[in-house]
């Protein structure tokens, strides 16, 4: 069961990028992300939204932007804008 999906784009940061990354505890099994505007990384949204279609997600969905403390209220804004841009394209076309 999925009630909660939180929306965040991020890259891949497999293999050597030549940054240096700190996560403690040492030996944690954290995985070095970041949580930016959708497009503003690597997330093939269509996917994303389709496959939560497909499964019949109907629970929350939240943005989880963290990048842009300086624009947080024009982050909010757009993210909710384009969440809802994405539930319209995957849900109202296709149930019509």
């Amino acid at each position: 069961m999925l009630a909660h999906v939180h929306v965040a784009d991020t890259f891949n940061h497999k293999g050597s990028s030549g940054l240096r990354y700190i996560v403690n505890p040492p030996g944690s099994t954290a995985r070095v992300h970041q949580h930016l505007n959708v497009g503003e990384g690597e997330i093939d949204w269509d996917v994303f939204f389709g496959t939560l279609h497909e499964v019949g997600f109907d629970g929350i969905m939240t943005s989880c932007v963290f990048a842009w403390e300086e624009r947080a209220e024009e982050s909010s804004r757009f993210m909710r804008q384009t969440m809802q841009k994405y539930v319209d394209k995957h849900w109202h076309a296709n149930d019509r």
